[in-house]
């Protein structure tokens, strides 16, 4: 497996999102409280100035605010029913939960959680992506032969079980099928051509 602590994320991002179009943006004094791989991140991604987030929304770091319950959620999903955050007693914990229930603690430290979410979030937003459904395990072996997989911590959201894989100028999620045997898999590049040895695979109906 890949330790997720050997992806470095200045890189990742150039080679999915070319290299950065402006110098970063310093964070306000008021962002000081925010523990360092939160400000990290956001100085870094203020370097691009296309999207970067696609299923969830950072929270822009001067409106991160501590609530009552001592927390200050730092980021969302796209429909606002799932949130992250993070706790100023406990600067390298993530926790998260569905709207309305209780905080659970989520896995990764907060490092990793956010190298983690850089990852995903480009399997929904590069420029090539295909998507196929109930693949049975010996044809997902073969889709993923030129991967590996990255050793992330288990999500609940947006549910259990997804897993993620590295190489070969491509990145891979898999989740077992809603229904029935087999497991739904989405493959993406930077660019389509990049994709073609998932032509020679049989029996495998691709949609972009």
């Amino acid at each position: 497996m890949i330790d997720p602590k050997r992806i470095d994320l200045p890189d990742f991002l150039v080679t999915w999102h070319g290299a950065p179009s402006r110098s970063a943006t310093p964070l306000p004094d008021s962002c000081d409280w925010l523990p360092d791989p939160l400000k990290e991140w956001h100085t870094l991604t203020s370097r691009w100035e296309k999207r970067l987030t696609f299923t969830t929304t950072m929270i822009p770091p001067e409106r991160i605010r501590i609530a009552e319950d001592g927390k200050a959620i730092f980021m969302v999903d796209a429909t606002g029913d799932w949130r992250w955050c993070i706790d100023p007693d406990d600067p390298d914990g993530v926790f998260d939960a569905e709207r309305y229930e209780p905080w659970g603690r989520n896995p990764e430290q907060l490092t990793e959680f956010l190298v983690h979410n850089t990852v995903r979030e480009v399997v929904y937003g590069a420029a090539a992506r295909v998507r196929a459904l109930a693949v049975p395990e010996e044809t997902l072996t073969e889709i993923l032969a030129p991967m590996e997989e990255v050793a992330f911590g288990a999500w609940e959201w947006p549910a259990p079980g997804y897993r993620i894989f590295m190489g070969g100028a491509a990145l891979a999620e898999t989740v077992k099928a809603d229904s029935g045997p087999g497991w739904d898999v989405e493959v993406v590049a930077s660019e389509f051509g990049r994709l073609s040895y998932l032509e020679g695979i049989a029996g495998v109906r691709w949609r972009k």
